[in-house]
């Protein structure tokens, strides 16, 4: 198999940004000093969620992406380690790892860095998600509708070959915060644990 072009990476790769852990919405207040008046772990978005976020191919159904928003300000975000992109070749995705901080009262804006690699694990480049979930008002849900996500894109020696911008993507990326017994999947969102 041949390694993939990065133009191939490139739009494979932004599809998968949408995913957790992807994540963007429209926003209607001001930034204003939020930031600076709640911490990390005051913010309803610290905690697990279990997001269900965009594929690499548009047509295949939303996938589960398990999402730490840490009340240290990291972020991991656990994609499916391997995925079949457009041009059917394979792409290794490692975890998105990066940080995260208030954005307002219910938002938070994360930053996280992925790498890739081809069939024979040589390293072909990362992705770099900006996004900003909205947390509910009842906080055990969050969405991001794309509107502020970006995604960039670089080459394995770390070159930037493609930026997507906000507000070009596609499904909005939702989510259920986790708890004992309920990991979250849609359906499930108020079902009670059995004994």
């Amino acid at each position: 198999m041949t390694t993939p072009r990065i133009d191939t990476i490139s739009r494979r790769t932004a599809l998968a940004g949408l995913s957790a852990g992807g994540l963007g919405l429209a926003l209607v207040a001001t930034r204003g000093g939020a930031q600076e008046a709640m911490s990390t772990a005051d913010h309803p978005l610290t905690g697990l969620w279990l997001a269900m976020a965009n594929p690499a191919r548009a047509e295949d159904p939303q996938v589960p992406v398990p999402s730490l928003f840490a009340a240290d300000g990291t972020v991991v975000l656990g994609f499916v380690p391997a995925e079949i992109g457009m041009d059917d070749n394979v792409q290794f995705v490692g975890s998105a790892l990066g940080v995260w901080e208030p954005y307002d009262e219910r938002i938070g804006h994360f930053t996280a860095v992925q790498t890739l690699a081809d069939m024979t694990g040589k390293l072909v480049g990362s992705v770099t998600i900006d996004g900003h979930p909205l947390v509910g008002e009842d906080g055990t849900t969050f969405v991001d509708d794309g509107s502020l996500v970006t995604v960039t894109i670089r080459d394995a020696a770390g070159a930037v070959v493609t930026v997507v911008p906000p507000g070009t993507f596609g499904r909005p990326v939702t989510a259920v915060k986790m708890r004992v017994g309920n990991p979250g999947f849609p359906g499930e969102e108020n079902a009670t644990p059995v004994p």
